[in-house]
């Protein structure tokens, strides 16, 4: 099966937003970096690891389906879903034991537990920051999808080797 020219204008179009939005975490982080040192470093790393950026990809296609133009207005929201996102995986990585993400060290298997715990933490400070830009009821959907994600995590954590898990 071959794509039509329409396909292939929207598949350069969402490459185009995903090359627009690595490029913004870049620069993100490269700012941190100069002022959080180590820490952006380390978690920097991690989060430009790879990646689709579906979450950010999906925030900007919502908001142009709600009738948004500007891109700088919803940007921080749309990396605000990737730092979080990135934090989620530092930290089941942790849970999990993995020694490896997307083919590279995970960030506690490269510098220890201590990275990255807190490399996580940064992570999520960052996204909430981000996200804390918008209305209240946008940063309380945010807190309640981390506070599920959280609550999930923890009871996969007990329900390990439990075959009778639904």
């Amino acid at each position: 099966m071959g794509c039509s020219m329409e396909d292939n204008i929207a598949l350069d179009t969402l490459e185009d937003l995903r090359n627009i939005i690595n490029a913004n975490l870049e620069s993100m982080i490269e700012e941190q970096c100069s002022i959080h040192g180590e820490v952006a470093e380390v978690a920097g790393r991690i989060l430009l690891a790879g990646g689709k950026r579906l979450r950010p990809i999906l925030v900007h296609l919502a908001y142009e389906l709600a009738g948004g133009k500007n891109i700088d207005e919803i940007m921080p929201l749309s990396l605000a879903s990737e730092f979080i996102h990135t934090a989620t995986l530092v930290h089941d990585d942790i849970y999990d034991f993995s020694k490896t993400r997307r083919g590279k060290p995970t960030l506690h298997a490269s510098h220890g537990l201590a990275h990255g715990i807190i490399g996580g933490d940064y992570l999520f400070v960052l996204g909430f920051g981000l996200g804390g830009k918008y209305e209240a009821k946008i940063v309380e959907k945010m807190a309640n999808t981390c506070a599920n994600i959280a609550s999930g995590e923890l009871l996969q954590h007990e329900h390990i080797g439990n075959l009778a898990t639904t």
